[in-house]
């Protein structure tokens, strides 16, 4: 029993090494290139029972060729921006899963496909590609400014962004698709040119040889020495509106009867600002400005002494002070801090026709 017991834990046990063994040799790009494998073969033999000196062979020598891989991730979801801010980075991870160090050329390219299931609806103004400097995976200008990979070693991965500006008033819910596209490279020690596949040509065993594995990938085929992956920005912003109405309260002759707009009539604005229930987020530091005709005149006291204007049903004074409500050189400005997403503000004042 007990042999029995002790038989299978040591099965157990090396099965469970062969696993790590094959996870090991799973992750790891393989053996490098331009290492030599030497290998000799030995003879032990014997002649009337009586053993003989060993015999080995000549030692057959390869050196081993450079597999050119490499994988770029984009993230699992959408980048989300504000509109009118620069700056912005979407970071996608570039592996060398190749045998061998190299250098990769970064490309960025607006696509017209949301990789996430959207639909693209407008380009960044600018954008750019730079590498991950400090190792934080978070895009500092000014820190991370090198365009391209110099030295990515077997195995390694590195961060590379994606950096766009959106442009100022870009509607809420807005996508903008953008590929990043890396391609291999000759090392800075090499030259830094381009790779050429040997793969069409016979094997040469004592030289490193090229040969490319990389799949397809977003935008590019398959064994070209690049892969592709496509991320996207996603707007966060307010849908913000404004409806401007006149409504006559009175005339000279007719009073509040029928009034029409005559000279000496009296009109009433309404300015209703809107942040539509489909905005991300409030709309802030709103500044409503409306410059009067020359050929109207402000009321000043419509809402009482000094308060020509009126707020949300709130009278406002006239004079540039503590209330968000002002009239000066023949304009009225209002201010409003906030606007939350399905939310309105109503401004309203006076004027008569002159």
């Amino acid at each position: 029993m007990l042999r029995h017991m002790q038989t299978r834990m040591a099965s157990a046990l090396a099965i469970a090494a062969l696993v790590v063994g094959a996870a090991d040799v799973a992750k790891a790009a393989g053996t490098a290139a331009g290492v030599t494998i030497s290998n000799t073969a030995t003879v032990n033999y014997s002649v009337n029972a009586v053993a003989q000196p060993a015999i080995t062979s000549n030692a057959a020598d390869f050196v081993v060729d450079r597999r050119v891989d490499l994988t770029l991730t984009a993230p699992v979801t959408y980048v989300n921006v504000t509109p009118g801010t620069a700056g912005n980075a979407i970071p996608f991870t570039l592996t060398n899963t190749s045998n061998a160090p190299l250098n990769f050329a970064l490309a960025a390219a607006n696509n017209a496909t949301d990789p996430y299931g959207g639909t693209d609806n407008f380009n960044p103004t600018v954008t750019a590609v730079f590498v991950d400097g400090n190792g934080n995976g978070t895009y500092q200008a000014g820190t991370d400014t090198a365009t391209t990979v110099d030295t990515l070693a077997a195995d390694a991965s590195v961060v590379v962004f994606i950096v766009g500006t959106i442009p100022g008033g870009q509607a809420n819910a807005s996508i903008a698709a953008l590929t990043m596209t890396a391609t291999a490279r000759e090392t800075t020690a090499n030259g830094g040119g381009a790779l050429t596949n040997d793969s069409g040509i016979g094997d040469t065993a004592a030289t490193v040889q090229t040969v490319f594995a990389d799949g397809a990938g977003d935008t590019d085929g398959v064994r070209d020495a690049a892969f592709s992956d496509t991320g996207a920005f996603f707007v966060q912003g307010a849908n913000v509106s404004v409806v401007k109405a006149e409504a006559i309260i009175s005339d000279p002759i007719n009073g509040g009867t029928n009034p029409k707009h005559i000279p000496g009539a009296i009109v009433e604005y309404t300015v209703t600002v809107s942040n539509a229930a489909a905005s991300a987020v409030a709309a802030t530091s709103i500044s409503v400005t409306d410059v009067l005709p020359g050929n109207v005149t402000f009321q000043a006291a419509t809402y009482g002494a000094a308060q020509g204007i009126q707020v949300d049903g709130v009278a406002k004074t006239n004079a540039a002070d503590a209330d968000n409500g002002t009239f000066a050189a023949g304009t009225v400005t209002v201010t409003i801090p906030s606007l939350a997403p399905n939310t309105s503000s109503v401004i309203k004042f006076r004027v008569a026709v002159n």
